[in-house]
């Protein structure tokens, strides 16, 4: 089973279509839970949801080998940390959001070390560091499409690599204005020092060598499957039909359901 581990703005969601258009209703969305952390008991009643489940991907997916999937085949993809976290800044901004900068990094957990959080339950960077040599498949935003030919040669399910780009900013004036400012550069590297420090892992030993694996080169130039036009893809639809129309609003009922089932003193303990 594939375990997608969405890191916001590392081009997650383009990827998350490639994967969904490609397995169609055997794809979970695990943010569907309404749940900040999915666990064994939401990947449990997910497999008796999803007949044949072959992949589980999301946000809320932290400290994925905590879970006892069958069969897995752990995938992410990194992006620079600074960069990260200025398109985050930017994204929350054109959303609504009126904070500053320097209040929203002081403030806000997706803006620090967000790669080795999500990829360990914590800020323990060795044990993302063994995340990252478990993965069947490491990617990195930079070499987007490079990375999607590596997984073709390694990923355990045919996938279709053509995609249309997805949560793309419609200009880029917030994140170019705080990429000129030296001070909160150094300020929000400061505040990722684990992050930048698993990148530097990931780009210099890891995805050489998944590269060597599926017998490319990290140099490589590719062409981009940036070919559609439009998400009206059926597989992609009935994926995205069913985990919408079903299996979320039974998500709803199942949590109400074991919400009431629980003592608060264990549910407070969780």
């Amino acid at each position: 089973m594939i375990v997608f581990c969405h890191i916001p703005k590392t081009a997650g969601s383009s990827f998350q279509f490639i994967l969904e258009n490609s397995l169609g209703v055997f794809a979970c969305h695990t943010n569907h839970t309404k749940r900040p952390v999915f666990t064994q008991r939401d990947l449990d009643f997910a497999r008796k949801m999803f007949p044949g489940l072959r992949s589980i991907a999301g946000h809320n997916l932290v400290d994925p080998l905590s879970l006892a999937v069958p069969n897995p085949f752990y995938l992410t993809f990194l992006r620079e940390p600074v960069a990260r976290v200025f398109s985050h800044y930017q994204a929350s901004v054109l959303s609504g959001n009126r904070r500053t900068f320097e209040e929203e990094l002081l403030r806000r957990e997706g803006l620090e070390n967000l790669h080795v959080k999500l990829m360990s339950g914590g800020r323990n960077l060795d044990k993302a560091k063994r995340f990252l040599e478990t993965c069947g498949f490491v990617g990195l935003t930079e070499k987007f499409e490079l990375s999607l030919q590596v997984l073709e040669q390694l990923s355990p399910y045919p996938l279709n690599l053509n995609y249309k780009r997805k949560n793309l900013a419609p200009d880029n004036r917030i994140k170019k204005s705080l990429e000129n400012d030296s001070r909160l550069v150094e300020m929000t590297r400061e505040y990722n020092k684990l992050d930048l420090e698993l990148y530097s892992f990931a780009v210099n030993e890891i995805f050489p060598k998944m590269c060597a694996k599926a017998g490319l080169n990290p140099a490589d130039k590719v062409a981009s499957h940036d070919h559609y036009t439009s998400e009206i893809k059926w597989k992609y639809l009935l994926c995205h039909f069913y985990n919408m129309s079903f299996y979320r609003q039974v998500c709803k009922v199942h949590n109400r359901h074991f919400s009431a089932s629980v003592p608060a003193g264990d549910l407070a303990g969780k």
